[in-house]
């Protein structure tokens, strides 16, 4: 009994070696468009405004942090205060970033990303790849 008639087999050929390609091809650009991304990533410290610390004089005190720092790529520079926090962290308005919509992304989303696509790429170039090496060498 065969799986494939022999005469499908130079077009099964065909399709599993474009396959494997295209899979090999996502698998790099998964790596280059992670790089590109996290290119402008910053430790990050989101704070609050805190009305009462200017009330009580405390005016060197941005407002209250909100979370820990984190690894986070905002291109809008008008989002960063001046001074730093904790460990080096800039500090971003979180009033600022809620006001007009914006949402960090976070280094650790894009990491997680780009490993889920190259390991479902690499896997599909294994997959494709072997069918491309046994249809050709049914074929002969």
């Amino acid at each position: 009994m065969r799986l494939v008639r022999p005469t499908r087999l130079p077009l099964l050929r065909r399709a599993a070696g474009l396959l494997a390609l295209l899979a090999l091809v996502a698998l790099l650009l998964s790596f280059a468009v992670s790089a590109l991304l996290t290119r402008d990533a910053a430790l990050v410290q989101r704070v609050e405004p805190n009305a009462a610390a200017s009330l009580f004089g405390e005016g060197d005190s941005p407002g209250t942090p909100i979370g820990s720092p984190q690894l986070m790529i905002i291109r809008d520079p008008a989002a960063f205060l001046p001074g730093e926090g904790e460990d080096g962290a800039r500090l971003v308005s979180e009033v600022y970033l809620r006001e007009r919509g914006l949402y960090p992304l976070q280094v650790k989303t894009v990491e997680l990303v780009r490993n889920l696509v190259a390991l479902g790429s690499g896997l599909a170039a294994l997959v494709f790849g072997g069918l491309w090496l046994w249809a050709r060498g049914r074929v002969g």
